[in-house]
């Protein structure tokens, strides 16, 4: 499969870029697990940052001359610990053609500064019973760039989100019962936090849902002073971690035959308008589109 790549930039104000290539383009030295497992349960919650920061660390990397490779690695390092919405949706397919469809749909939705889009040709040639697909990046070249264009290391740190996805598709069709689903104790747990009380309270929320922060304080046998307090030397709120772990209880949720307004309320969100500004926020998309697109016909 080819995979051709073009962007278009846009002068609107308070434009955003994902996280993921911000965070591996400005390459910050001293991140501590705990350091992590906070800016992941952030980015569950917004998962964008400031096009000015994307564009300041795609050249300085520029300057840097910073190889592909190390732009790709780093990236990678920071997709493992991703658990935004949209990017749970982005790896949950079992076909290439869903991932760039759904890619140039979150391209189309979220308000980026740089809007990226996907265009596939090619073939895939079989052996045996594998399919071998063979994947080539094309960064287009536009006449007339002006500064706002991406630099090489933003363009190459989208495509190695692009490579990770469609990788993650080709090994999610070969497992028995379908992708495995990503949650904060497997993120805990990489991350080698399990047994803070940050992670305890994520995890505590993930599986109970909606929990008083009296009674997740009694849960984990402390006074709630005491849990609050712990919290604040992680850099992390009580309402942070249970706005993350409701998100991604909703969007495991979105693939079943329930109505939004069910899981909204289920997973206690006050009304299906509250769930969907929170995953517009988080994710750059509704959950009506995310939804529309965990049912794309799986055409091979």
């Amino acid at each position: 499969m080819n995979i051709n790549y073009d962007t278009e930039n846009y002068r609107m104000p308070h434009s955003l870029a994902y996280h993921v290539v911000v965070n591996a383009l400005e390459g910050k030295s001293g991140w501590t697990p705990m350091n992590r497992f906070s800016s992941a349960i952030s980015h569950i919650i917004g998962g964008h940052l400031p096009y000015q920061r994307y564009h300041a660390a795609g050249k300085a990397r520029m300057l840097a001359k910073t190889g592909a490779g190390v732009i790709e690695r780093m990236v990678n390092d920071f997709l493992a610990t991703d658990m935004n919405p949209g990017y749970l949706l982005l790896s949950s397919f079992q076909q290439e053609t869903d991932v760039l469809t759904a890619f140039n749909a979150y391209n189309q939705s979220a308000r980026l500064g740089v809007q990226t889009r996907l265009g596939t040709h090619g073939y895939a040639r079989r052996s045996g019973n594998q399919s071998a697909v063979q994947l080539e990046n094309e960064a287009a070249a536009h006449a007339g760039r002006t500064e706002l264009d991406d630099p090489d290391p933003c363009r190459q740190g989208t495509l190695a989100i692009v490579e990770t996805m469609l990788s993650t598709t080709r090994k999610n069709a070969l497992l028995p019962h379908g992708p495995q689903k990503r949650s904060l104790t497997s993120m805990a747990r990489l991350l080698g936090v399990e047994s803070s009380t940050a992670a305890e309270v994520a995890i505590l929320f993930e599986q109970e849902g909606y929990l008083p922060i009296a009674d997740v304080a009694r849960s984990l046998g402390c006074h709630q002073r005491t849990l609050e307090r712990r919290l604040r030397e992680s850099g992390i709120t009580a309402e942070s971690l249970r706005q993350a772990s409701r998100l991604v209880r909703a969007s495991h949720r979105l693939a079943s035959p329930d109505s939004l307004t069910t899981i909204a309320f289920a997973e206690g969100f006050s009304d299906l308008a509250h769930m969907t500004r929170a995953f517009q926020h988080a994710s750059g998309m509704p959950p009506s589109l995310i939804r529309k697109l965990i049912r794309l016909p799986h055409v091979p």
